[in-house]
């Protein structure tokens, strides 16, 4: 397995357009992205409002992206991990999970959790998540709408502080009551 390096996105639109229109995002609301959306996107700071955005490189060719949500509040939200099509199933996504878990809590001490939500049938994202230390924590009955009106069902992933911590999940309660 290659070791990823992970750059902030910067000036660089014609590498964002190639990333979205040359791969694919079955498992994302936008499945296929128009150039226009992802230049409206850019140029009114979709990218930057309250977000970090991070390339994912591999020998310094990019091939993913990963944005942070909320990356102000005590609880940002894993928002996106995008990997190009011709690295998928290599290991790279659970190194940018890492990377991304790693890099929050570390950044500061305030961080209290990381939240993270997947389609119901996104299986390789649910295996980075268990892999990553990620407790799941809920199932969103109809939450994920896509551009195209349909809906989906969720999961809410999440990790706390003292998890990344020791490395190692706290189980959860989820169903001690049936109420």
């Amino acid at each position: 397995m290659e070791h990823l390096t992970f750059k902030k996105l910067t000036n660089e639109l014609s590498e964002l357009i190639n990333l979205y229109t040359k791969n694919n995002w079955n498992f994302h609301a936008d499945p296929v992205p128009s150039e226009e959306e992802i230049i409206k996107r850019y140029k009114t700071g979709w990218y930057e409002d309250d977000k970090e955005t991070f390339w994912i490189e591999e020998t310094k060719k990019k091939v993913g992206l990963i944005i942070i949500s909320d990356i102000s509040d005590t609880m940002p939200l894993l928002f996106d991990v995008r990997l190009s099509n011709e690295v998928r199933g290599k290991g790279y996504g659970e190194q940018a999970v890492k990377w991304a878990t790693n890099y929050i809590f570390s950044d500061s001490n305030e961080k209290i959790r990381i939240e993270a939500y997947t389609r119901h049938d996104n299986y390789a994202m649910r295996k980075i998540f268990y892999k990553c230390n990620f407790q799941k924590e809920g199932y969103l009955r109809e939450s994920w709408e896509n551009d195209d009106g349909s809906v989906e069902d969720a999961f809410i992933y999440a990790i706390i502080r003292k998890d990344w911590e020791r490395g190692r999940k706290t189980p959860i309660k989820l169903d001690d009551v049936p109420f």
